[in-house]
């Protein structure tokens, strides 16, 4: 089995998978349609857009980061059942796989993210089509990195159940993280050094220049580039670390 011939079968098992499609690409939009097209504040200007494709993009980076979360943890889960045993007979190398396996992840997160944008450029999201590109692109990218997150309950749990448990505690996150609505600015402090923080700032940032969206005060503060990236590229390293161990605890049991 050679790379293009695994990474299609592969797109081809992820893609017949109706349920967790649904529930990736569907859910995101409703959010923001929800929090974003419906509400009275979506028509205020923000920049040289309006909070309503603010909103957007935060929902945006939700559903690409679900999608990669749920990508890898069924391939965890898949591996234990007999299907990473077959592939290991092929000759495909570790670092084919891994390449694979990052195609598919950012093939399934742009989904979703398509379809939010999508649903933006029908409602009221609002956005030089410079910046709007670029978010929609940088959603995806900062969805990579959760592939690790999923992969950490798969090797915990090893069941079907380590899907469902990493998404609903990705909708957790994505509040904490002041990707959904404003937090008061006093818990600000401590969304930055939650996951979902980093990939939804940073993808608003062609947007926002770092505006956060606050519920109380002036309504929003501003924060620097680098708190993003310094968050993405620590729960980065965090969620790989977690990964190794628990993979060395695995192959460590009799």
């Amino acid at each position: 089995m050679n790379f293009a011939l695994y990474t299609a079968i592969d797109l081809r098992r992820i893609l017949a998978d109706r349920s967790g499609l649904f529930f990736s690409i569907v859910l995101p939009v409703l959010f923001y349609l929800l929090f974003g097209a419906m509400q009275n504040y979506s028509d205020m200007p923000l920049n040289d857009g309006n909070v309503g494709a603010y909103v957007m993009i935060g929902m945006a980076t939700y559903g690409g980061v679900i999608a990669a979360c749920a990508t890898v943890g069924n391939v965890v889960v898949e591996q234990t059942t007999g299907w990473g045993r077959q592939i290991a007979l092929t000759p495909l190398s570790t670092g084919s796989m891994l390449m694979s396996k990052a195609i598919i992840i950012l093939v399934r997160a742009a989904m979703p993210v398509a379809a939010v944008n999508i649903a933006g450029i029908f409602t009221v999201a609002d956005m030089p089509l410079g910046e709007w590109i670029s978010a929609a692109l940088i959603s995806v990218v900062v969805s990579l990195p959760f592939g690790f997150y999923g992969m950490i309950f798969g090797l915990l749990f090893r069941s079907d159940s380590a899907v469902s448990i990493s998404s609903t505690g990705l909708v957790i996150l994505a509040f904490l993280g002041n990707a959904f609505s404003p937090l008061p600015e006093f818990l600000l402090g401590f969304a930055r050094f939650t996951p979902m923080y980093g990939p939804s700032t940073l993808a608003r940032y062609p947007l926002s220049e770092g505006i956060q969206s606050i519920s109380d005060g002036s309504g929003m503060v501003t924060d620097p580039l680098w708190y993003s990236i310094a968050n993405v590229l620590a729960w980065t390293l965090i969620f790989a670390g977690l990964c190794a161990l628990l993979g060395q605890r695995q192959k460590g049991r009799p």
